[in-house]
């Protein structure tokens, strides 16, 4: 259901596109916050365990892809995937982001414009101790240059995942459940390749 509205937001945002039209495809590298989290989580997991801990979080810096339209209004459609990280060692993690957003870009014809956009985002992830993904509201504010854009973002989806709760000492521990924010926030910069050689105004 959660992946359904995603993908209906998706469906909207981009549903106007006219075939005379160029899109902005983008690719680029993404930094998020709070994954870190998750690899402390893990070596937690593995210590309480009884094993050694060993976990190295491969991409701390991970991929990003998206595809964007603007209306000549100025307002604009965008699906995202990504950025995608990945742990492995003793554990094995891999999380990646879809996101559909509708927003306005300030200043469409000019050679800076600021743009801001908001949606939804699910995060279709596995490992070890994951357990299940809550979608979020997805929000970010940029700068779009000719051939490239920054811009950061704020994530609110939730990854679910086994883990123990333990005293001060960590000599009693139980089994539970941690729940939180993964991403919560994004810098990225990105490049932008369009379809067409000219963009209709």
């Amino acid at each position: 259901m959660h992946v359904r509205c995603v993908i209906l937001a998706a469906a909207l945002a981009l549903g106007a596109i006219s075939p005379t039209r160029a899109l902005e495809w983008r690719l680029g590298l993404a930094y998020a916050s709070d994954v870190k989290y998750v690899a402390d989580l893990y070596e937690d997991n593995l210590e309480v365990e009884g094993f050694e801990a060993n976990v190295d979080m491969k991409f701390p810096i991970g991929v990003t892809a998206g595809v964007m339209y603007d209306w000549p209004s100025g307002i604009r459609g965008d699906i995202g995937l990504g950025p995608a990280f990945f742990i492995s060692g003793d554990v094995d993690h891999f999380e990646m982001p879809l996101s559909a957003t509708i927003g306005y870009n300030f200043l469409r014809d000019a050679g800076i414009s600021p743009y801001v956009r908001a949606g939804l985002v699910h995060h279709f992830a596995s490992g070890d101790f994951y357990v299940g993904s809550t979608p979020g509201v997805f929000a970010a504010a940029g700068l779009d240059f000719e051939h490239f854009s920054f811009e950061i973002s704020v994530d609110t989806s939730e990854l679910e995942f086994d883990a123990f709760t333990c005293n001060a000492a960590r000599t009693s521990c139980r089994p539970d459940r941690a729940e939180f924010s993964t991403y919560d926030v994004v810098a990225s910069f990105s490049w932008k390749f369009r379809t067409y050689a000219q963009r209709q105004r």
